[in-house]
Order: structure tokens, then C-alpha cells, then sequence
């Protein structure tokens, strides 16, 4: 099958099927709890939600995460989210560029992605790449991906488990690639953003990236879409590859957002951190921001308003999100970012019970890790 067949196979399966995450997700973001003020002492006018991401001065901390592109007939979804992006002056990610290396860099494949920059030219443009296409792809090559869409950086995407249930899925994912993500962050140009699909990222996972000079991080949670049941539901009703993916899904596999955004704060402090994977509402979104994120990604839930009510009705949703995640700044003091960081927050005891199972002290990480200048 053709990347661009497959591609429009995801986008109709994931807006035609239920396929968000079924875990326990909704009760984690209950224990996480933003201590109200009755008097908040600011006025929500004063609420600053703006940061500073890949040189660029954002209206808000939010990544429009990577889709699609790779055919023609996606291009229009493409030029509808570059100008949301533009508009609200958000940073936004492309679909997966393997399309561009498959099609040996055809002008009419490059601009269904090169739309997005074309429009969106004041904001981060983030490129992206499998991170099991590095096994043939040469420095070179990926270096032109990024030229051809002129990215501010290039995401490469980890998705074993979407792959080992994808009909035509790469299941090599030695640590070999590690050793070219070096040479990668050394000599790209742009940086490296280490990011998940949907089932997290473990700290086991970003330590290693971090030892190699990794300083960007998309955790990409399982509370979102989720691309195992997406890949399941493309195979044969018989097969054993659909019943491994059923299988997976029953028994919820993956991390949940919250508990990987910690897992990958608490040992890259300093790193720049994307919480996405169902951050779907500004209240989660500020909730995530408070836990230690420094932006918050979403995807699905944009595409679903783009094609069921258009660019208006994706509008509306952005507006909602922003209001939303103001409003939760504002009930709890905070002015800006910086001051939400520091903020007092409850976590409940799934919460801390798991951390302490994973050696991450809770206070300790309340106290020191999520709060930095």
C-alpha cells in the first residue's frame, strides 16, 4: 500500500471510529488538582498565556501537532491548520515526511507539506520523521526533508507499538538509531524533537536521548488517539495481527500523559517538554502546564472540527481551549506561565503511588522539578 492510501485510510478511520484512548485517564486528570483562590488577586485581563518557543514569541503555549501531507488531496487540511496556526500564532508539525523520500522529493508531494510554512511564516514549523526510516535514509536526505519545508526543527516520531500492528509497520528499532540521532543533533541545524503517538514516553527512553543531546521532548501520552487500535482495525477481522493489537488494548498499554510528562521532566529538568496525547481541553492544558510542561500538543480533535464544521467551527474550538486554559490561570493567581509553575498542586494517590514505584519522589518533584527559572 502507498503512504498517501494509508494516510487517508488513519484520517477516515480515526474521524469514523471511536478510537481515543479507554484507560484511566480521566480519573489521573481528576487527581490532579489547581488549588482554587477566591480571590486570585489579578485581574484575568492581565493573564499573559504567551511563551517563547524555537526562537519564535508565541500568543500561546500550544503545538497544532503533525497530521498529515504526502498527497494532494490533503493539502487543503494543511493550509486550514497553517492558518489556525497563523491566526493565533501557534507553533504547528507536519505529518510524517516519508511520503518525500518514498516519492524521491516530487514537487507536488513537497508542497502538500511546504503549504503549512508557506502560510504559517511567522511561527515554528516542526518537520517529522519515523524514527525507523533513519535505517536507510542518509544524513543528507534528511537534512533536505527539513530544507524543502525550511522547519524550525525536526521531530522524530517513536511508535513501536503502532508499528508492530501496522499492516506494512518497521519492527527495527535497535539502538543503533541512536548513534545517528547523535550525528543528527550535531549536524542537523535545527533541533531534535524526541516524540511519541500516543503511548508515552518512559524516562527509561529519554534518558537515553537526553545522553546524546536531545533537548526537545514531545511525551505524547496514551489519553489520545489511539494509533494501535487505528493499525488494528486496517488489518483482516481474522488475522492474529488485528487480535495482537485487541489484545494490547485491553490490557490499556501505554503511559498516560500526565504520568509521562512527569516521567520525562523528572530527568530532563532542563529540556524544553511538549505535553500532548488527549490534552484536549485548556483546563487539562493548564493542568499540564502547572505539572511541568513548558507547551501543550493536540491533533484529533482540530482535524474532527476542520471536517465537520470547517474552518470556523475549528476556530471555535481553538477560542474555547485558549478561554478555557486563561480562565483556569486566572482562578489560580496566575499571571503567566512562569507563575502557574509555581503554584501549589495536589496530586491524588494513583498518582503518587505509581511515582513512588518508578523512584520519583513526589514532593521532591513538586517542589524542585517543575518549578525552574
Amino acid at each position: 500500500m502507498s503512504d498517501a492510501k494509508r494516510k487517508l485510510e488513519h484520517i477516515e478511520i480515526s474521524l469514523r471510529e471511536d478510537v481515543v484512548y479507554t484507560g484511566e485517564c480521566r480519573e489521573l486528570y481528576s487527581e490532579i488538582v489547581l488549588i482554587h483562590q477566591a480571590l486570585p488577586g489579578i485581574s484575568l485581563n492581565n493573564v499573559d498565556i504567551s511563551t517563547r518557543f524555537l526562537g519564535y514569541e508565541l500568543n500561546a503555549p500550544i503545538v497544532i501537532e503533525a497530521m498529515t501531507g504526502g498527497h494532494p488531496s490533503l493539502k487543503p487540511i494543511n493550509e486550514k491548520l497553517a492558518l489556525l496556526a497563523r491566526e493565533y500564532k501557534l507553533a504547528i508539525g507536519v505529518g510524517s515526511q516519508r511520503p518525500i523520500l518514498k516519492y524521491k522529493f516530487n514537487q507536488e508531494v513537497i508542497d502538500s507539506y511546504r503549504v503549512v510554512r508557506e502560510i504559517a511564516s511567522d511561527t515554528p514549523v516542526i518537520g517529522n520523521l519515523g524514527i525507523a526510516q533513519l535505517h536507510e535514509t542518509s544524513i543528507d536526505e534528511i537534512k533536505k526533508l527539513v530544507d524543502v519545508i525550511n522547519a524550525d526543527a525536526l521531530a522524530i516520531h517513536l511508535n513501536p507499538a503502532q508499528e508492530v500492528i501496522q499492516p506494512e509497520g518497521d519492527i527495527d528499532f535497535s539502538e543503533v538509531l541512536l548513534s545517528k540521532i547523535a550525528v543528527l543533533t550535531r549536524e542537523l541545524g535545527v533541533p531534535i524533537i524526541i516524540k511519541e503517538v500516543g503511548n508515552g514516553l518512559s524516562m527509561e527512553v529519554v534518558s537515553k536521548f537526553k545522553a546524546i543531546g536531545v533537548k526537545f521532548f514531545d511525551v505524547a501520552g496514551a489519553c489520545g488517539t489511539n494509533w494501535i487500535m487505528i493499525e488494528a482495525l486496517r488489518n483482516p477481522e481474522d488475522s492474529i495481527t488485528r487480535a495482537l493489537g485487541v489484545n494490547l488494548l485491553s490490557v490499556k498499554w501505554g503511559i498516560p500523559t500526565p504520568l509521562s510528562l512527569i516521567e520525562t521532566r523528572h530527568v530532563a529538568p532542563e529540556a524544553t517538554v511538549i505535553a500532548s496525547g488527549g490534552v484536549w481541553s485548556g483546563i487539562n492544558a493548564c493542568k499540564m502546564i502547572a505539572l511541568g510542561g513548558d507547551l501543550v500538543g493536540l491533533a484529533r480533535p482540530l482535524l474532527k472540527a476542520l471536517i465537520e464544521k470547517g474552518y470556523e467551527g475549528m476556530k471555535k474550538y481553538m477560542e474555547l481551549y485558549i478561554k478555557e486554559l486563561k480562565t483556569t490561570m486566572f482562578l489560580t493567581g496566575a499571571t503567566s506561565i512562569k507563575e502557574l509553575r509555581k503554584k501549589p498542586i495536589v496530586l491524588g494517590p494513583t498518582i503518587r503511588n505509581y511515582l513512588e514505584q518508578r523512584g520519583i519522589n513526589v514532593n521532591n518533584y513538586l517542589s524542585n522539578t517543575r518549578i525552574r527559572e
